[in-house]
């Protein structure tokens, strides 16, 4: 660490800084960063309840193999195959979300293997 570092943490400290934390900066990092938030989006959709998580596997199996010419294709697919689904599948899922999240919160949070 250089000596100009040190005396200005001294300065601050006597200033009444209470952590040796660094600021903040403006500049590269936090530019990168909303970049990247607006072309890609957010790691995860907020949208998605998880209970929704049931659902991909078997969906991603039934359109796969399929080409679709445009959305509205997909969604009629999607909402065809929703219609088709026995009751049976659906509490099959919810049964499988209680279950796995007596699992997190018996780990408090942590990380649950399959």
């Amino acid at each position: 660490m250089c000596e100009d570092k040190v005396r200005k943490w001294v300065r601050d400290f006597k200033a009444g800084r209470d952590n040796d934390h660094d600021d903040s900066r403006s500049g590269r990092p936090s530019v990168t960063r909303l970049f990247w938030l607006r072309s890609f989006g957010l790691p995860y959709s907020p949208d998605l309840a998880p209970s929704d998580f049931h659902l991909f596997r078997h969906l991603k199996h039934h359109l796969s193999g399929n080409h679709y010419n445009d959305d509205e294709d997909v969604k009629a697919a999607v909402t065809s195959w929703l219609a088709e689904q026995a009751a049976s599948f659906y509490e099959e899922g919810i049964q499988n979300l209680v279950v796995r999240y007596g699992k997190c919160l018996n780990k408090l949070g942590s990380y649950v293997e399959k």
